[in-house]
């Protein structure tokens, strides 16, 4: 779907913007601004992406409650998995509010968690794999292949779906395709000079890993922003062929 009526501002702006702003920061800046205000815990990374999540949930949710008008359950079910996700995500990141109220973690936690937080996703063993790098990975497959390369393949096939088709109202656009490729691709450009240069990686260390969530934030934001859009222009075009 080409989703005309979404800005392209939107769409291309925010993506490039937030993820290569981080490589002209680090060039630009000095280093222990970037590291601090940048890089750190609480610095605007991590916090961007609870942010972002947050505006997600918000949108889900908006979106949740109308598709409700059009009659299919499983849309329902959808958006409600996606504002489940976005919920998790974000409380993950802000270990459920311990980087805000600066709580300890209870001892019995904290033996179970590698950074002494109220989070799952730190967990110790297995368990840390299933519930961090397996829905990262997952999501960063969804970014790349449901948000770049579906929507790219049917642009030039020509392929389109009706606005009366389950996929139709789950499937990202064109629009998707900038914050889908980033979001995937995010932690490479480091992982090449690291390979290249060793440890010697300036100005490319911006820690990829953090960088990365954030763009799947981001790709989540733009995705359920576009959703929206998609929703309110079926309604602007309803209104139109109401009789005045």
């Amino acid at each position: 779907m080409r989703d005309s009526h979404v800005s392209a501002w939107f769409w291309v702006g925010v993506p490039v913007v937030v993820y290569f702003g981080h490589y002209l920061l680090r060039v630009l800046a000095p280093d222990a601004f970037f590291d601090h205000y940048i890089l750190h815990e609480s610095g605007a990374t991590e916090q961007g992406t609870i942010l972002v999540l947050a505006l997600a949930l918000i949108m889900g949710l908006v979106v949740l409650r109308e598709v409700s008008s059009l009659g299919d359950k499983r849309l329902w079910l959808f958006f409600g998995l996606f504002c489940l996700g976005c919920l998790y995500f974000g409380g993950e990141e802000a270990s459920w509010g311990q980087h805000w109220m600066g709580w300890n973690a209870p001892d019995q936690w904290a033996s179970l968690n590698n950074q002494n937080e109220t989070n799952l996703h730190n967990s110790n063993g297995l368990a840390g794999s299933l519930l961090d790098q397996l829905p990262r990975n997952l999501l960063s497959l969804a970014a790349l292949i449901g948000g770049a390369i579906v929507p790219l393949v049917c642009r030039a096939r020509g392929r389109t779906y009706t606005p009366d088709s389950f996929a139709y109202w789950i499937m990202p656009g064109i629009a998707c395709v900038p914050a889908g490729l980033i979001a995937a691709l995010a932690s490479i450009p480091q992982k090449i000079c690291k390979s290249i240069a060793g440890d010697v990686v300036w100005p490319m260390d911006i820690n990829a890993g953090e960088v990365k969530e954030l763009m799947i934030a981001v790709f989540l934001f733009v995705y359920i922003v576009t959703i929206w859009l998609r929703l309110r222009h079926r309604n602007d075009e309803i209104r139109r062929l109401i009789p005045k």
